[in-house]
Protein backbone atom coordinates (compact mmCIF):
# COMPACT_ATOMS: atom_id res chain seq x y z
CA UNK A 1 0.00 0.00 0.00
CA UNK A 2 2.85 2.49 0.96
CA UNK A 3 4.73 1.80 -2.51
CA UNK A 4 1.17 2.32 -4.06
CA UNK A 5 0.67 6.00 -2.10
CA UNK A 6 4.42 6.78 -2.89
CA UNK A 7 3.45 5.96 -6.86
CA UNK A 8 0.58 8.02 -6.82
CA UNK A 9 2.21 11.03 -4.83
CA UNK A 10 4.90 10.91 -7.38
CA UNK A 11 2.08 10.80 -10.54
CA UNK A 12 0.56 14.07 -8.86
CA UNK A 13 4.37 16.01 -8.44
CA UNK A 14 4.82 15.68 -11.93
CA UNK A 15 1.71 16.76 -12.72
CA UNK A 16 1.96 19.84 -10.32
CA UNK A 17 5.05 20.52 -11.48
CA UNK A 18 4.34 20.24 -15.19
CA UNK A 19 1.37 22.96 -14.77
CA UNK A 20 3.01 24.64 -12.84
CA UNK A 21 6.03 27.57 -13.21
CA UNK A 22 8.85 25.91 -11.63
CA UNK A 23 11.31 29.20 -11.16
CA UNK A 24 14.47 28.12 -9.24
CA UNK A 25 16.48 30.95 -7.41
CA UNK A 26 19.71 31.72 -5.51
CA UNK A 27 20.61 34.27 -3.33
CA UNK A 28 24.07 35.06 -1.05
CA UNK A 29 22.96 36.09 2.57
CA UNK A 30 26.80 36.19 3.43
CA UNK A 31 26.74 39.19 1.04
CA UNK A 32 25.64 42.76 1.57
CA UNK A 33 21.92 43.14 1.09
CA UNK A 34 21.59 39.73 -0.26
CA UNK A 35 22.08 39.62 -3.71
CA UNK A 36 20.61 37.06 -6.53
CA UNK A 37 23.22 34.65 -7.85
CA UNK A 38 21.45 32.29 -9.39
CA UNK A 39 18.28 31.87 -11.62
CA UNK A 40 17.23 29.20 -13.91
CA UNK A 41 15.22 29.71 -17.32
CA UNK A 42 11.48 29.30 -15.89
CA UNK A 43 12.20 32.45 -13.39
CA UNK A 44 12.76 34.69 -16.92
CA UNK A 45 10.07 33.22 -18.47
CA UNK A 46 7.84 33.60 -14.87
CA UNK A 47 9.05 37.33 -14.20
CA UNK A 48 10.18 38.60 -17.40
CA UNK A 49 13.19 40.10 -16.17
CA UNK A 50 16.63 38.30 -17.28
CA UNK A 51 19.13 36.38 -15.94
CA UNK A 52 21.24 39.02 -16.84
CA UNK A 53 19.28 41.56 -14.92
CA UNK A 54 18.24 39.71 -11.84
CA UNK A 55 21.88 38.83 -10.96
CA UNK A 56 23.93 40.50 -8.21
CA UNK A 57 20.44 42.43 -6.95
CA UNK A 58 18.18 42.09 -3.99
CA UNK A 59 15.00 40.52 -4.42
CA UNK A 60 13.06 43.60 -4.38
CA UNK A 61 12.97 44.31 -7.28
CA UNK A 62 10.07 41.80 -7.86
CA UNK A 63 7.69 44.37 -5.77
CA UNK A 64 5.62 47.17 -7.20
CA UNK A 65 2.63 48.84 -6.43
CA UNK A 66 0.46 46.23 -5.34
CA UNK A 67 2.92 44.39 -3.13
CA UNK A 68 1.81 44.42 0.05
CA UNK A 69 4.15 45.51 3.15
CA UNK A 70 2.87 43.16 5.76
CA UNK A 71 3.77 40.35 3.33
CA UNK A 72 7.13 41.55 2.14
CA UNK A 73 7.59 41.69 6.29
CA UNK A 74 6.67 38.15 6.81
CA UNK A 75 9.07 37.32 3.97
CA UNK A 76 12.18 39.37 5.60
CA UNK A 77 10.94 37.62 8.94
CA UNK A 78 11.03 34.02 7.36
CA UNK A 79 14.56 34.86 6.18
CA UNK A 80 15.67 35.08 10.39
CA UNK A 81 14.44 32.13 10.88
CA UNK A 82 17.27 29.68 9.34
CA UNK A 83 14.16 27.44 8.75
CA UNK A 84 11.99 26.94 5.67
CA UNK A 85 9.10 28.55 5.03
CA UNK A 86 6.30 29.89 2.57
CA UNK A 87 4.85 32.94 1.79
CA UNK A 88 2.26 34.32 -0.93
CA UNK A 89 2.93 37.81 -2.21
CA UNK A 90 1.91 40.04 -5.09
CA UNK A 91 4.88 40.56 -7.21
CA UNK A 92 5.33 42.73 -9.91
CA UNK A 93 6.74 41.08 -13.87
CA UNK A 94 9.44 43.05 -15.69
CA UNK A 95 6.29 44.64 -17.72
CA UNK A 96 4.45 46.09 -14.49
CA UNK A 97 2.00 43.54 -14.58
CA UNK A 98 1.16 41.92 -11.05
CA UNK A 99 0.86 38.40 -10.33
CA UNK A 100 0.13 36.15 -7.07
CA UNK A 101 3.43 34.53 -6.07
CA UNK A 102 4.04 31.55 -4.11
CA UNK A 103 7.54 31.95 -2.63
CA UNK A 104 8.70 28.45 -1.01
CA UNK A 105 12.20 29.20 0.87
CA UNK A 106 14.80 26.84 2.43
CA UNK A 107 18.15 27.57 3.87
CA UNK A 108 21.68 26.00 2.53
CA UNK A 109 24.39 25.34 4.61
CA UNK A 110 27.84 24.34 4.03
CA UNK A 111 29.68 21.37 5.21
CA UNK A 112 30.73 23.56 8.52
CA UNK A 113 26.89 24.70 9.24
CA UNK A 114 27.45 28.30 7.65
CA UNK A 115 24.41 29.89 6.25
CA UNK A 116 25.86 29.70 2.54
CA UNK A 117 22.94 30.52 0.24
CA UNK A 118 18.91 30.64 0.45
CA UNK A 119 17.17 28.67 -2.37
CA UNK A 120 13.81 29.40 -3.32
CA UNK A 121 10.97 27.42 -5.94
CA UNK A 122 8.77 29.93 -7.03
CA UNK A 123 5.42 29.85 -8.97
CA UNK A 124 2.25 32.25 -9.82
CA UNK A 125 -0.81 31.57 -8.04
CA UNK A 126 -4.64 32.23 -8.74
CA UNK A 127 -6.82 33.91 -5.82
CA UNK A 128 -6.98 30.97 -3.24
CA UNK A 129 -10.96 30.28 -3.12
CA UNK A 130 -13.09 27.47 -3.06
CA UNK A 131 -11.95 24.57 -4.62
CA UNK A 132 -8.78 26.58 -6.31
CA UNK A 133 -7.91 27.02 -2.60
CA UNK A 134 -7.89 23.04 -2.00
CA UNK A 135 -6.21 22.09 -5.01
CA UNK A 136 -3.36 24.70 -3.93
CA UNK A 137 -2.55 23.52 -0.99
CA UNK A 138 -1.79 19.86 -2.51
CA UNK A 139 0.46 21.27 -5.12
CA UNK A 140 2.09 23.22 -2.10
CA UNK A 141 2.10 20.26 -0.51
CA UNK A 142 3.96 18.48 -3.48
CA UNK A 143 6.60 21.64 -3.95
CA UNK A 144 7.57 21.28 -0.34
CA UNK A 145 8.74 17.42 -1.16
CA UNK A 146 10.87 18.98 -4.28
CA UNK A 147 12.23 21.71 -2.52
CA UNK A 148 13.45 19.31 -0.23
CA UNK A 149 14.91 17.37 -2.42
CA UNK A 150 16.11 19.99 -4.27
CA UNK A 151 17.93 21.43 -1.08
CA UNK A 152 19.79 18.22 0.15
CA UNK A 153 21.21 18.17 -3.14
CA UNK A 154 22.40 21.66 -3.76
CA UNK A 155 24.96 20.61 -0.69
CA UNK A 156 26.87 19.19 -3.50
CA UNK A 157 27.69 22.47 -5.10
CA UNK A 158 27.35 24.92 -1.99
CA UNK A 159 31.06 25.15 -1.66
CA UNK A 160 31.63 26.29 -5.37
CA UNK A 161 29.44 29.51 -4.30
CA UNK A 162 31.22 29.72 -1.26
CA UNK A 163 34.05 30.08 -3.04
CA UNK A 164 33.06 32.99 -4.60
CA UNK A 165 32.02 34.85 -2.17
CA UNK A 166 32.77 38.10 -0.77
CA UNK A 167 35.63 39.01 -3.66
CA UNK A 168 35.03 40.63 -7.13
CA UNK A 169 34.36 37.61 -9.14
CA UNK A 170 34.92 37.51 -13.10
CA UNK A 171 32.79 36.99 -15.44
CA UNK A 172 33.76 33.62 -16.36
CA UNK A 173 34.30 32.16 -13.09
CA UNK A 174 30.01 33.09 -12.54
CA UNK A 175 29.20 31.72 -15.40
CA UNK A 176 31.30 28.26 -14.61
CA UNK A 177 28.70 28.38 -11.35
CA UNK A 178 25.35 28.89 -13.17
CA UNK A 179 25.99 26.42 -14.92
CA UNK A 180 26.74 23.53 -12.97
CA UNK A 181 23.73 24.91 -10.95
CA UNK A 182 21.76 24.32 -14.08
CA UNK A 183 23.20 20.72 -14.45
CA UNK A 184 21.50 19.99 -10.98
CA UNK A 185 18.40 21.79 -12.05
CA UNK A 186 18.08 19.69 -15.03
CA UNK A 187 18.42 16.53 -13.23
CA UNK A 188 15.30 17.34 -11.33
CA UNK A 189 13.60 18.05 -14.74
CA UNK A 190 14.71 14.40 -15.36
CA UNK A 191 13.25 12.90 -12.33
CA UNK A 192 9.84 14.72 -12.77
CA UNK A 193 9.48 13.53 -16.24
CA UNK A 194 10.63 9.95 -15.37
CA UNK A 195 7.87 8.09 -15.63
CA UNK A 196 8.48 5.16 -12.75
CA UNK A 197 9.57 5.41 -9.04
CA UNK A 198 13.09 3.34 -9.56
CA UNK A 199 14.07 0.54 -7.16
CA UNK A 200 14.66 2.99 -4.03
CA UNK A 201 12.36 2.07 -0.80
CA UNK A 202 12.09 5.99 -0.47
CA UNK A 203 14.49 6.31 2.32
CA UNK A 204 16.90 8.44 0.69
CA UNK A 205 16.62 10.05 -2.39
CA UNK A 206 20.09 9.22 -3.07
CA UNK A 207 18.95 5.36 -3.69
CA UNK A 208 16.14 6.50 -6.25
CA UNK A 209 16.71 5.93 -9.52
CA UNK A 210 16.25 7.65 -13.04
CA UNK A 211 17.20 7.15 -16.81
CA UNK A 212 20.68 8.32 -16.71
CA UNK A 213 21.54 8.12 -20.35
CA UNK A 214 19.04 10.57 -21.00
CA UNK A 215 19.84 13.06 -18.28
CA UNK A 216 23.61 13.00 -19.59
CA UNK A 217 22.14 13.67 -22.74
CA UNK A 218 20.10 16.48 -22.23
CA UNK A 219 23.91 18.13 -19.97
CA UNK A 220 25.62 17.82 -23.44
CA UNK A 221 22.43 19.08 -25.21
CA UNK A 222 22.39 22.11 -22.81
CA UNK A 223 26.56 22.81 -22.33
CA UNK A 224 27.03 22.65 -25.99
CA UNK A 225 24.11 25.10 -26.38
CA UNK A 226 25.76 27.61 -24.07
CA UNK A 227 28.82 26.97 -25.57
CA UNK A 228 27.91 27.90 -29.38
CA UNK A 229 30.81 26.44 -31.98
CA UNK A 230 28.77 25.92 -34.63
CA UNK A 231 31.90 24.02 -36.41
CA UNK A 232 32.34 21.83 -33.47
CA UNK A 233 29.73 18.75 -33.82
CA UNK A 234 28.81 16.83 -30.22
CA UNK A 235 28.03 13.87 -30.80
CA UNK A 236 25.85 11.74 -27.83
CA UNK A 237 25.54 8.21 -27.61
CA UNK A 238 24.48 7.25 -23.91
CA UNK A 239 22.36 3.69 -23.54
CA UNK A 240 19.46 3.71 -21.36
CA UNK A 241 20.97 2.93 -18.10
CA UNK A 242 19.24 3.58 -14.84
CA UNK A 243 21.08 4.39 -11.82
CA UNK A 244 20.81 6.16 -8.26
CA UNK A 245 20.13 9.53 -8.19
CA UNK A 246 23.47 10.92 -6.03
CA UNK A 247 25.23 8.50 -9.16
CA UNK A 248 23.51 10.23 -11.91
CA UNK A 249 24.18 14.03 -9.86
CA UNK A 250 27.67 13.75 -9.73
CA UNK A 251 28.21 12.14 -13.35
CA UNK A 252 26.16 15.09 -14.51
CA UNK A 253 28.72 17.30 -13.28
CA UNK A 254 31.05 15.48 -13.99
CA UNK A 255 30.11 15.76 -17.88
CA UNK A 256 29.48 19.13 -17.39
CA UNK A 257 33.09 19.77 -16.70
CA UNK A 258 34.43 17.83 -19.49
CA UNK A 259 32.18 19.14 -22.22
CA UNK A 260 33.06 22.41 -21.30
CA UNK A 261 36.60 21.90 -20.64
CA UNK A 262 36.84 20.37 -24.26
CA UNK A 263 34.54 22.88 -25.99
CA UNK A 264 36.44 26.47 -24.26
CA UNK A 265 39.91 25.05 -24.60
CA UNK A 266 40.55 21.81 -27.20
CA UNK A 267 39.98 23.95 -30.70
CA UNK A 268 41.61 26.99 -29.74
CA UNK A 269 43.03 28.25 -33.71
CA UNK A 270 41.10 25.45 -35.32
CA UNK A 271 37.39 26.23 -36.98
CA UNK A 272 36.04 22.64 -36.68
CA UNK A 273 36.29 19.44 -34.92
CA UNK A 274 34.10 16.85 -33.00
CA UNK A 275 33.36 15.60 -29.44
CA UNK A 276 31.82 12.74 -28.65
CA UNK A 277 30.11 12.08 -25.80
CA UNK A 278 29.46 7.91 -24.58
CA UNK A 279 27.46 6.58 -21.95
CA UNK A 280 27.32 2.64 -21.89
CA UNK A 281 27.27 -0.08 -19.37
CA UNK A 282 30.89 -2.10 -19.19
CA UNK A 283 31.44 -5.82 -19.68
CA UNK A 284 31.92 -6.07 -16.36
CA UNK A 285 28.79 -4.66 -14.81
CA UNK A 286 29.45 -1.53 -14.55
CA UNK A 287 29.04 1.76 -16.13
CA UNK A 288 31.93 4.05 -18.60
CA UNK A 289 31.46 8.10 -19.18
CA UNK A 290 33.69 9.43 -21.82
CA UNK A 291 34.56 12.49 -23.25
CA UNK A 292 37.12 12.46 -26.44
CA UNK A 293 37.82 15.18 -28.74
CA UNK A 294 40.11 15.84 -31.48
CA UNK A 295 41.10 18.97 -30.43
CA UNK A 296 45.35 20.24 -29.51
CA UNK A 297 45.13 18.33 -26.56
CA UNK A 298 46.12 18.60 -22.73
CA UNK A 299 48.89 21.42 -22.00
CA UNK A 300 52.66 19.73 -22.02
CA UNK A 301 53.44 19.50 -18.63
CA UNK A 302 49.59 18.99 -17.38
CA UNK A 303 48.42 16.71 -14.51
CA UNK A 304 44.60 17.85 -14.39
CA UNK A 305 42.87 17.32 -12.80
CA UNK A 306 45.16 15.52 -10.68
CA UNK A 307 46.72 18.45 -9.44
CA UNK A 308 44.18 20.09 -8.84
CA UNK A 309 43.99 21.61 -4.73
CA UNK A 310 41.21 20.15 -2.73
CA UNK A 311 37.55 22.42 -2.40
CA UNK A 312 38.63 23.36 0.95
CA UNK A 313 42.10 24.68 -0.48
CA UNK A 314 40.03 26.52 -3.32
CA UNK A 315 37.75 28.28 -0.35
CA UNK A 316 41.00 29.24 1.53
CA UNK A 317 42.59 31.00 -1.58
CA UNK A 318 39.71 32.73 -2.63
CA UNK A 319 39.77 34.46 1.69
CA UNK A 320 42.86 35.17 1.70
CA UNK A 321 44.03 36.38 -1.95
CA UNK A 322 43.28 39.92 -2.64
CA UNK A 323 42.27 41.18 -6.48
CA UNK A 324 39.47 39.97 -8.25
CA UNK A 325 38.82 36.43 -8.08
CA UNK A 326 39.65 33.46 -11.08
CA UNK A 327 37.77 30.02 -10.87
CA UNK A 328 38.92 28.84 -13.92
CA UNK A 329 42.15 27.40 -14.72
CA UNK A 330 44.92 28.46 -17.01
CA UNK A 331 47.45 26.84 -18.72
CA UNK A 332 48.79 23.98 -16.85
CA UNK A 333 47.37 24.84 -13.48
CA UNK A 334 43.75 23.53 -12.61
CA UNK A 335 41.22 25.91 -11.60
CA UNK A 336 38.08 25.49 -8.99
CA UNK A 337 36.78 22.46 -12.03
CA UNK A 338 39.30 20.20 -11.78
CA UNK A 339 39.33 20.52 -7.89
CA UNK A 340 35.34 19.57 -8.61
CA UNK A 341 36.04 16.77 -10.60
CA UNK A 342 38.77 15.40 -7.98
CA UNK A 343 36.34 15.39 -5.26
CA UNK A 344 33.35 14.33 -7.54
CA UNK A 345 35.40 11.21 -8.45
CA UNK A 346 36.53 10.58 -4.91
CA UNK A 347 32.92 10.71 -3.73
CA UNK A 348 31.60 8.19 -6.51
CA UNK A 349 34.68 5.68 -6.04
CA UNK A 350 34.88 5.93 -9.56
CA UNK A 351 38.62 5.63 -11.38
CA UNK A 352 39.28 8.51 -13.86
CA UNK A 353 41.65 8.24 -16.68
CA UNK A 354 43.27 10.87 -19.45
CA UNK A 355 44.38 9.27 -22.85
CA UNK A 356 46.64 11.15 -25.37
CA UNK A 357 46.27 9.69 -28.52
CA UNK A 358 47.67 11.56 -31.52
CA UNK A 359 44.93 14.44 -31.77
CA UNK A 360 43.32 15.64 -28.63
CA UNK A 361 41.98 13.87 -25.35
CA UNK A 362 39.83 11.08 -24.18
CA UNK A 363 38.23 11.00 -20.64
CA UNK A 364 37.30 7.95 -19.25
CA UNK A 365 35.46 7.36 -15.78
CA UNK A 366 34.50 4.12 -15.17
CA UNK A 367 32.38 3.27 -12.00
CA UNK A 368 31.69 -0.18 -10.99
CA UNK A 369 28.75 -1.98 -10.17
CA UNK A 370 26.71 1.18 -11.15
CA UNK A 371 24.86 1.10 -8.14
Amino acid sequence: MAKAEHGSGERMLKAAIRDSPFAMIITDPRLEDSPVTYVNEAFQRLTLYSREYALGRNCRFLQGPETDPADVARLRSGLTTDREFEVTLVNHKADGTPFRNQVLIAPIHGPDGELTAHFGLLREVADDTGAAEAGAEQTLALLRELQHRVKNHLSMIVSMIRIQAKREVTPESLKAVSRRIEALALLYEELLNDGTNGDGDGDGDGRREIDTGAYLSRIASVVSGLQPRAAIRVNVECEEIRLPFDHAARLGLLLSEFLTNALEHAFEGRKSGYVDVRFSRTSGGGVRLTVEDDGIGLPEGSDWPFGAPSIERQRERAAQDEGTLDTTGHGRKSGVGGSIVAALIDSLGASLALTRPKRGTIVTVDLEGGD
